[in-house]
């Protein structure tokens, strides 16, 4: 019944539901809590907006090569791509409809370090995916080199870290202004999109795929807690980027890395 395979992975796993509990293991392994929403979030266009990328973020989740995922993912990276977009842009559109020059500018700002930097993932990611389930030594290269120019921006494409806003210039960034619970709902989809983006990164880039489904989730799950115990111990310890300086780590180191991970994996599956 592929309707009920279909919707498993959409709402249960990989998909939403999965989407959710990555983003509460994000909080516990980089602040030691996760986010979480209060009631009266869920009331204004900001509400809706933060919703509606967790949404995309669980169905993007859904169209990876995870193991034991219930339906066929080996060729629909494509829409994991679109799926991340729409779940990282669309909490934008309100901050920018606002009118208020702090928020907008604050929205603008994520939305230039965020495209970019899932634009050097995803041309890193793309020929991995690819060749997912081809880790020979030829290939192993190229996947370790797509591996790390996807990490070297997910702080940038999250918004995390020294990539979040200039608080000195725009005090509370996009939810400046808002409700409490607003703006913990914003803050516990923030967690859901950079769990689930990471989980995203760790399954595309490991070898997941070359051994048993229970192994493969094994090493997805070691990827996810080392990086996110990482991130923790690398906050507070990075000065924040400015704006120039946080789009040319992305140019002139990510963007070379990605770019030479796909020529790699390119080059040994046509040979």
């Amino acid at each position: 019944m592929e309707w009920l395979a279909l919707l498993v992975a959409g709402a249960i796993y990989p998909g939403l539901l999965t989407a959710i509990v990555l983003g509460a293991l994000f909080g516990l392994l980089v602040r030691s809590r996760p986010r979480w929403p209060v009631r009266g979030a869920f009331a204004s266009r900001e509400a809706l907006a933060a919703t509606g990328s967790v949404l995309g973020a669980g169905l993007a989740l859904a169209t990876l090569p995870w193991p034991l995922n219930p339906v066929s993912a080996a060729a629909a990276w494509p829409w994991a791509w679109a799926g991340f977009e729409v779940a990282f842009l669309l909490p934008l559109a309100p901050a920018l409809a606002t009118g208020l020059p702090a928020v907008a500018r604050a929205a603008i700002r994520e939305a230039q370090l965020g495209v970019l930097a899932r634009a050097v993932i995803w041309l890193a990611l793309g020929p991995a995916l690819a060749a997912h389930a081809d880790w020979r030594a030829a290939t192993a290269l190229g996947h370790l080199l797509a591996l790390a120019a996807a990490l070297l921006v997910f702080p940038a494409a999250t918004g995390w870290g020294p990539f979040s806003g200039e608080e000195s210039i725009t005090p509370g960034g996009t939810a400046a202004g808002l409700p409490d619970a607003a703006c913990a709902l914003d803050s516990w989809a923030r967690d859901v999109r950079a769990g689930a983006l990471l989980a995203a990164i760790v399954v595309a880039g490991l070898p997941v795929a070359v051994s048993l489904p229970g192994l493969g989730l094994l090493v997805a799950g070691a990827g996810f807690a080392s990086i996110g115990l990482i991130l923790r111990r690398v906050e507070g310890r990075v000065p924040r980027f400015s704006l120039p300086d946080a789009l040319r780590l992305g140019l002139l180191w990510a963007l070379p890395l990605a770019a030479l991970a796909s020529v790699v994996l390119s080059a040994v599956r046509w040979l």
